[in-house]
């Protein structure tokens, strides 16, 4: 299996981040660069076990993605995992991790573990361009998180009624 991982820090408490990432409809939200995610059904409550059903879009390809939830232990971590023959990875699993810096700062740990699809060509293609590819779509992940969350921070930090006083 291959091993990536990719960390990063966001200015909102650990309650808000999780809020966030607790919930996979959020992922479309943080998927803006050029591979789109699409959920199209949530098993609920959320728990071991629980189904995400999804397609993935880079392009004109989209291919079906679909994962379990196999770990959840709250506010700290989830793992969810490719149910076999429903991704583009021939294994695929992901660690969310989150960790209190402050109580304004969150740091978010993705790790992966995976097998890329197509055989010997995969591996190679891995080997050559796959941290490159992972690492830009996690970046990218990373600003989308930010934006997302500090935005909400803000709102909520804004006096009643800032709006209509910056008219």
């Amino acid at each position: 299996m291959r091993h990536f991982e990719y960390s990063f820090v966001v200015n909102a408490p650990l309650d808000k981040v999780w809020a966030f990432h607790d919930d996979p409809t959020a992922l479309p939200k943080v998927m803006t660069g050029p591979v789109k995610m699409h959920v199209h059904h949530v098993d609920r409550p959320l728990q071991p076990g629980s189904r995400i059903l999804m397609t993935m879009q880079a392009g004109p390809i989209r291919r079906r993605w679909n994962v379990r939830l196999r770990a959840r232990e709250a506010p700290r971590f989830f793992t969810d995992e490719q149910i076999e023959g429903e991704g583009p990875f021939r294994q695929w699993r992901h660690t969310h991790a989150f960790e209190v810096i402050d109580a304004q700062r969150t740091r978010v740990i993705d790790r992966l573990e995976y097998e890329p699809p197509f055989g010997l060509l995969g591996k190679i293609a891995d080997a050559l361009f796959g941290s490159i590819i992972m690492r830009g779509m996690f970046a990218s992940r990373a600003r989308a998180t930010r934006r997302w969350l500090e935005s909400q921070a803000l709102d909520e930090a804004a006096p009643a009624g800032a709006e209509q006083l910056a008219k």
